[in-house]
This record gives C-alpha cells, sequence and structure tokens, in this order.
C-alpha cells in the first residue's frame, strides 16, 4: 500500500506576514465540496473520513506523544499535514503547539495555532487555542495583538479561565505601558476574585491611577468603564484630588459629593468627606488674619525672632490685624505643618515666612497647594516656580549679580572682570549669576579663583589671578630670563638677577574690576594681598592715584635695568556682594584697620540702616526707638512683606485668598523700608538696591547722581 503523500511543513511565520499565510492556507481548502474531505484519493463526508484516519492514526499519535517536545511536536505536525481538512488533524496541530511551547519554541507554536485556526474555523476548542495564541503574542512582545484577541474572546471563556486571564493581561499592559488598559484589566480581575486577590487587584489598580494616568485618560475611562467597575470610585476620588490641586474648589466638590453618593460603601468615602472638610477650611477666609511661618525653637530661632519684631512695626496693636505665629523649626516638615495649620485652622489670609533655605521649597510648595498667599523671607532662587500664590520679598544673588552689571556694564561700560569666590552655597551662587550676566551683556570673565570658606591665606590666588605665580608662562618673563642666562654667567649673581626679574614682574591686569564674591571676613584678608600683588582698587582717590602711579614709574625704570618688563599703573574697580555688610569692623579706615584696603570699593545689599532714603529712614527710627538696636535685612524685608500686603488687603478691598494674590502680582511702586518694590511677572522683587561704599568714616550710600554719573575711564571709582 503506497503511503499517503504529505505537505512539506511550512517554517514558522515572521508576526507580519502571518496574516498573508493565513489567507493563502485558507484558500487551499475551498476546493473540496461542503462537509466533505478527500482521503486517499476518495471524498468522504467529514465524519466518516475523521473515524477513518483516527483509527489509522492511533497508535503513531500514542508513539509520537512519548517523544521529548520538540520531536513530538514535529512529528504531530507532519501527521496533521497527512489528512488536511480532517478534525483530528485540528486536534494534532493544537498538541504539536502546545509541544512546541514546552521546547521552548514560542513562534513555532504560536505558527502551528495559527495554521488550526484559519484551517479548522469550527475547532470546537477554537476559542481555547486563541486564549493560548494571545498569550504567545503577549509573551513574544506583540503586546497589542495579544490584548486585541484577549479582548475579544474573554467573555467566551469558561468562568474558571478568567482570573488567570485578566491577570496576564493586565501584566502585559502595564509592561507595554498601556496604562488605560492596564487598569481595565485589573479592574475585571477584582470583579472576578475574593481577596486577598481581589484586594491585591485593586492596589495595583490604585498605582495604576495615582501614577501613570493623566485627567483626560481617567475621564474617559470613567465614561467607558462598566458601571459596577471596581475600580470607579477610586477613578472619582483621583479626579477629586486633581481638581482640588488645580483649585477648581467647586470641581472637587461635586466630585466628592458624587462619589459619596454613587459608592456610599466604598473604601473612598472617608477621603472624600476628608476633601469636603478641607474645602470648607480652605474656603473659609479671614481677611483680617496673617500668618507668619518661622523658627522659633532650634539653629535659625534668633532668624525667627527679629521677623517678628520687624512685622510687629507693620501691624502695630490696633491696626485691627491678627498675627498668628507658627513655629518651623527651620526645618521642611516643620515649615509644612505651620503653613497648613494657618491657612486651614486659623483661615489666614496670607502667610509669610520660610526663612532658612531648608525650609524654603517644601513651605512655597505647601502654601501653593493650600491656594494660600505667601511671601518667602528665603534667599532661596527660583522659590516662586512653585506657583502662583508664591511671591519672594528676599535679596537673591541673582537679584545681586543683575544689578552689579546693571552699574558696572550698563553705565560704567566695564566689559572684563575677576572673580574671587569660596566654595559655598553664597559665593558660589553669587559669582555663577554674576559670570552669567556679564557674558549674556557680552562681557568676559578674565580670571576666576575658587577656595574652601576657611582659608586664612590668599597670597597665592592672588598671585595666580595676576599671573605672578606661574611666571614661566609668561613670555616677557622666559626672554628677559633668557637674556639674563647669556649675560650672567656667575651662578649665584644670576640667580639673584632671576629673583629680581620675578619680583619686579607686573602684575597682568586684563580685567576692570574685581568681584569678591564673599563675606567680611575673608575680605579683610583678600583686600590686603590684592595690594601686595600691586592691584590698585583705590579708583576714588585721584590724588592718590597719581601718587602711586609716579612711584610704579620710578621702580619700572630701576626695574628696568634689571632686565624687568616696565609697568602702566592700572586701576581695578573692588565690588563684593551683601556678604560684605556683616562685619563693621571691615570699614575700619583707623591705623591697621582693614578699611584703608576696601576704600573705594562698592558692593551691594538689599538693605542699608544709614541711608537717606525716607521710608527707610523712618523704619529704621522706629525700630531703633521700640528695640534699642539696628535692624537688618531681615527685619526691613519681614516688615515690607506683611506692610505692602496690608496696602493691597485696604486700598483693593480684598475679602479672598485669590484677591489677593491678584493684588500682590500687579503692586507696583510700593514705597517699603528695603525700598520702592514691585513684583516681576515671576513674582519676585523688582526694586533698586543699596550701592555702598566705604570712606573714612565708614559705609555710605551712593547717591543717584554718582550712580548715573559715567567715569572718564573705565575703572573709576564712586
Amino acid at each position: 500500500m503506497r503511503a499517503p503523500a504529505t505537505r512539506p511543513r511550512p517554517p514558522p511565520p515572521a508576526p507580519l506576514a502571518r496574516l498573508a499565510l493565513l489567507l493563502a492556507l485558507a484558500g487551499g481548502l475551498s476546493a473540496c465540496a461542503p462537509g466533505t474531505v478527500v482521503v486517499r484519493g476518495q471524498e468522504l463526508p467529514v465524519a466518516q473520513a475523521d473515524r477513518l484516519v483516527r483509527d489509522e492514526l492511533a497508535l503513531e499519535r500514542a508513539a509520537a506523544l512519548k517523544l521529548p517536545p520538540a520531536e513530538k511536536a514535529a512529528r504531530l505536525e507532519a501527521l496533521a499535514g497527512r489528512y488536511p481538512g480532517v478534525p483530528i488533524s485540528a486536534e494534532l496541530l493544537h498538541e504539536a503547539s502546545r509541544a512546541w511551547r514546552a521546547a521552548g519554541e514560542r513562534q513555532r507554536a504560536a505558527a502551528a495555532l495559527s495554521r488550526l485556526l484559519v484551517e479548522y474555523p469550527l475547532y470546537p476548542a477554537a476559542t481555547q487555542a486563541k486564549l493560548e495564541l494571545a498569550l504567545l503574542d503577549l509573551e513574544q512582545g506583540r503586546l497589542r495583538d495579544g490584548l486585541a484577541t484577549l479582548s475579544s474572546i474573554y467573555p467566551r471563556l469558561p468562568a474558571a479561565d478568567q482570573p488567570a486571564t485578566a491577570r496576564a493581561a493586565a501584566g502585559a499592559a502595564e509592561t507595554g505601558r498601556l496604562w488605560p488598559e492596564a487598569l481595565r484589566w485589573w479592574s475585571e480581575l477584582a470583579s472576578r476574585t475574593s481577596d486577598p486577590e481581589r484586594a491585591e487587584a485593586l492596589a495595583r489598580a490604585g498605582d495604576v491611577i495615582d501614577a501613570r494616568l493623566a485627567t483626560a485618560e481617567l475621564l474617559r475611562l470613567r465614561e467607558t468603564l462598566p458601571p459596577d467597575a471596581p475600580v470607579l470610585a477610586a477613578v472619582t476620588m483621583k479626579l477629586t484630588r486633581i481638581r482640588l490641586h488645580e483649585h477648581d474648589y467647586p470641581a472637587a466638590e461635586r466630585e466628592a459629593r458624587g462619589l459619596i453618593a454613587a459608592w456610599p460603601g466604598s473604601p473612598w468615602v472617608p477621603d472624600a468627606r476628608a476633601v469636603l472638610d478641607r474645602l470648607t477650611r480652605l474656603t473659609t477666609v479671614k481677611p483680617n488674619v496673617i500668618g507668619v511661618a518661622v523658627p522659633l525653637s532650634g539653629t535659625f530661632k534668633r532668624w525667627g525672632e527679629v521677623i517678628l519684631q520687624g512685622i510687629a512695626l507693620a501691624l502695630p496693636e490696633g491696626s485691627g490685624y491678627t498675627v498668628v505665629v507658627r513655629d518651623t523649626r527651620g526645618e521642611p516638615d516643620g515649615a509644612a505643618t505651620a503653613i497648613e495649620q494657618l491657612a486651614l485652622d486659623e483661615q489666614a489670609i496670607l502667610v509669610v515666612g520660610g526663612v532658612s533655605s531648608g525650609e524654603a521649597e517644601r513651605a512655597a510648595v505647601t502654601a501653593e497647594e493650600l491656594a494660600v498667599p505667601f511671601i518667602s523671607l528665603s534667599k532661596q532662587e527660583n522659590v516662586t516656580d512653585a506657583g502662583p500664590y508664591v511671591f519672594q520679598g528676599m535679596l537673591t544673588a541673582s537679584a545681586q549679580a543683575r544689578a552689579l552689571a546693571d552699574l558696572f556694564m550698563g553705565k560704567r561700560g566695564m566689559k572684563r572682570f575677576g572673580l574671587l569666590y569660596p566654595s559655598v552655597t553664597y559665593g558660589t551662587d553669587l559669582a555663577n549669576a554674576f559670570w552669567e550676566e556679564v557674558e549674556a551683556r557680552g562681557g568676559e570673565v578674565r580670571a576666576a579663583e575658587t577656595y574652601l570658606i576657611d582659608r586664612t591665606t590668599f597670597t597665592p590666588l592672588v598671585k595666580a589671578m595676576v599671573g605672578r605665580l606661574y611666571t614661566e608662562e609668561r613670555p616677557e618673563f622666559v626672554e628677559a630670563a633668557r637674556e639674563i642666562a647669556q649675560k650672567e654667567p656667575d651662578p649665584f649673581r644670576r640667580r639673584k638677577a632671576l629673583e629680581r626679574l620675578h619680583d619686579g614682574l607686573p602684575p597682568v591686569i586684563d580685567f576692570d574690576a574685581i568681584l569678591v564674591a564673599d563675606f567680611s571676613r575673608n575680605v579683610k584678608l583678600i583686600a590686603p594681598a590684592l595690594a601686595v600683588e600691586d592691584v590698585v582698587t583705590i579708583t576714588c582717590l585721584p590724588e592718590e592715584l597719581k601718587r602711586l602711579e609716579k612711584n610704579a614709574e620710578r621702580n619700572s625704570e630701576k626695574n628696568a635695568d634689571k632686565g624687568a618688563p616696565r609697568r602702566e599703573l592700572q586701576a581695578v574697580q573692588l565690588i563684593g556682594g551683601n556678604g560684605w555688610g556683616g562685619d563693621p569692623s571691615l570699614f575700619d579706615a583707623g591705623p591697621g584697620g582693614a578699611g584703608r584696603h576696601v576704600r573705594c570699593a562698592i558692593y551691594v545689599d538689599g538693605f542699608f540702616a544709614g541711608s537717606a532714603r525716607p521710608e527707610t529712614r523712618r523704619f529704621v527710627e522706629a525700630y531703633r526707638a521700640r528695640y534699642q538696636a539696628e535692624p537688618t535685612i531681615l527685619e526691613a524685608s519681614a516688615h515690607d512683606a506683611v506692610k505692602l500686603a496690608r496696602q493691597v488687603l485696604e486700598q483693593e478691598k480684598a475679602q479672598t485668598r485669590a484677591a489677593l494674590r491678584d493684588g500682590l502680582a500687579n503692586l507696583k511702586g510700593f514705597k517699603g523700608a528695603t525700598g520702592d518694590l514691585s513684583f516681576s511677572p515671576r513674582r519676585t522683587p523688582d526694586k533698586e538696591l543699596f550701592f555702598l561704599t566705604p570712606d573714612r568714616d565708614g559705609v555710605r550710600e551712593l547717591t543717584r547722581a554718582e550712580l548715573n554719573a559715567r567715569p572718564a575711564a573705565a575703572g573709576a571709582g564712586p
């Protein structure tokens, strides 16, 4: 008897070619009449042919099932290929697919299932085959194909298979970052299971809702999920929180009330009620209550105490305002708690504080979340990025850098600068901000030296800045040294000549000004070191400059005879930031005092108690009279923050936090102790700072005429 002809088994198709192959296979089946199949050259009814083939293949099938998985799969496929169209061949293909999968050949397993589903569309276990094909798609990374198949067959699956299918689909959707799909499947799993599996599914769904879905996706899911979906309450709770965060309080209230009404037994009901309570407290405001969140314990306790003194002058007894204070301890968590208490428990219309760098950002974020206007007294940059309810009332490094660049580049025409700064936050912030300003305006930083804050010797740094430390890098020194070596054969005399050459080498002054971005303690050491290295900074004393020029000429003539280059005196403007003002001894012009080395320097500050500005003088006199002490920028800034808010409240009749926020944002020309203040579009202070200079009597503020006068030559002082 001749063995039946067999068709060669095609190689497993690539995913994109699968559909074309299946259609081709399907076309090949249309040659027989419906309900019949050709077996051994005879056209027989399908049922009769199936009985005949089943008996014939029984022994071979049993033998194949004993083979290792890969061999078994290949043998079963070969058997199925003998009699296409016979139901037993469908069973053999299904068994072959499972054997391929057991052998780790997922692609061949998928090919066998695909062939089965096309050639035998009426296969009784077709739904199970589609499920297995979908799971193979998921395993091979064809997530969208697999998930689409699962969605179509899921309602027809046996109830016992649905939980495992939903879990597999949810995990695959998460792998593909298909978050709405993942939420649907976790919800389905929760609806088909009981605890603890249900609780786990809801927890996974909660993670997706909280961290993975945008507002628009949540809204679409709420419209398309079944009404009894277990996750709907969680979706609504998330939308409630979003509306609360967006300060859309009416929408947040509608969401919370809707949740309570639709799902009264949901575990989210307590959270919804808490939101309603929070909304009540958020929208209840007392326009006469000013909150103050400052450290009253810990390292920064003294800061909080003097801030309260400044505020007391702006809101004296009988002003009609109540000041409520909460201790932040100078810590982020303390600041957040203090602001929340002031906003929710005390119904304050405004909060002032957040003074330390450690608490500034957290304070700002908390105030923004609560939609309470907040004026930060921190010098930290970008604190107002938290949002439109956050304002800044303290001097920052960028404001100082901008003011220095306005004066020395904009008004005095300087283009070249040197920098000296310590490697601490104050120094690096100010130096970097100034550097950025200089380059943005077309200038350049010609020299920059940084150092540890506790350094006590600055001569090497200054030498490096002016080219006296590494003299072998200067061409004029190398040339002069070569001439000495050629002319002087005696080693001792040659060495002495080189020492004189080195000592007489003039400094390289290729900058118009030097910014010392440091505190007064180090400035007292840096200024003399500059003088020792012949960096002349007394730009405001013309007679003294003439004397120094004559001395320089005489020394140049002497040193020229010894091989040293001639030098020309060039005065350099010494400039600084508000760190200079911390120690009055820096400006002591008496014998041995540091003041003579910083004479003519100019530094910028956000407040000066000795200013002749009327509002500043009024504040200083009141502060001295009440506290018998000298106010600083902390007291003055706190005073101005509360006073300007009071002005908006009274002039604009602001009764809500939103109205106060808008009034503050539009504030122009407020006259305060720290200057005439407006808020910039970024809600930072926009005001004219104080430019100060040491003279023989201490420190004085430069007049407007001095600031606006353009010197005859770059580098001239005040």
